[in-house]
């Protein structure tokens, strides 16, 4: 299997629920986000893309892009075009579980979605955008919540454990989620690095397998609690 064209992706009827809140929610944070112009955004782990797509389109201050992933530039050449007819795009491969090569304090936004689950050194990898990240400046990232009903019906049965093989894919490879995080695990992670003003957004309550929606952005407590997914902004 190979990853979507960024067309295919952003106009496939079939998406899933969990995605399009996921987008949405990744979008209004995008839409409120006062950064200054000229701004220079770092996208870790890009996939196909999509995110970059986003975010160019939806935060006029964003102007240039540096994507990075830890295999050959996935995102297909046509792609790699439509992304800087909108914004310059720029590749660079980086090496897993090690510092990023940038100088500190390079970049006014950093962001990526359903990563964290799949290092082994979630301290360094936070530690190491910390660095990069200017005084100021955004991270913005998501990972599934490890409270997902899902989750909580593999554990009754005692299927739930880590590190576990979720996807395959021709470009990266196996997906493995090496461990997954629940709310207050990732603040005080992103405290202890750092971070301030750390807010969270909560992306589908339901069971995504047996189609059971029970809302797309939950606000209960409950429903914040079980959510599928876990968004966090915050700042240096």
């Amino acid at each position: 299997m190979h990853l979507n064209s960024l067309k295919d992706r952003l106009n496939n009827p079939k998406i899933s629920v969990i995605e399009i809140s996921q987008r949405n929610c990744f979008i209004d944070w995008l839409q409120k986000l006062e950064l200054p112009r000229d701004s220079k955004a770092l996208s870790v782990s890009v996939g196909d893309g999509v995110w970059d797509y986003l975010a160019f389109s939806n935060n006029k201050n964003i102007t240039k892009i540096i994507a990075t992933d830890i295999v050959e530039n996935p995102v297909n050449q046509d792609d790699v075009a439509a992304l800087n007819t909108i914004g310059k795009w720029e590749f660079e491969k980086v090496s897993a579980e090690k510092p990023l090569p940038f100088p500190a304090e390079s970049f006014n936004l950093i962001f990526h979605q359903d990563v964290i689950e799949h290092v082994e050194k979630p301290f360094l990898f936070l530690s190491e955008q910390y660095r990069v990240l200017r005084k100021g400046g955004t991270l913005i990232f998501g990972t599934p919540n490890l409270f997902r009903p899902a989750n909580l019906l593999k554990l009754i049965f005692g299927k739930l454990k880590f590190p576990v093989k979720i996807g395959y894919n021709l470009e990266i490879g196996d997906y493995i989620h090496i461990q997954e995080f629940y709310e207050q695990q990732v603040k005080i992670l992103l405290q202890e690095v750092g971070f301030e003003n750390i807010a969270v957004k909560y992306c589908f309550f339901g069971i995504h397998p047996l189609n059971i929606t029970v809302s797309k952005y939950p606000t209960s407590k409950i429903g914040r609690s079980l959510c599928h997914y876990l968004m966090f902004n915050c700042r240096k």
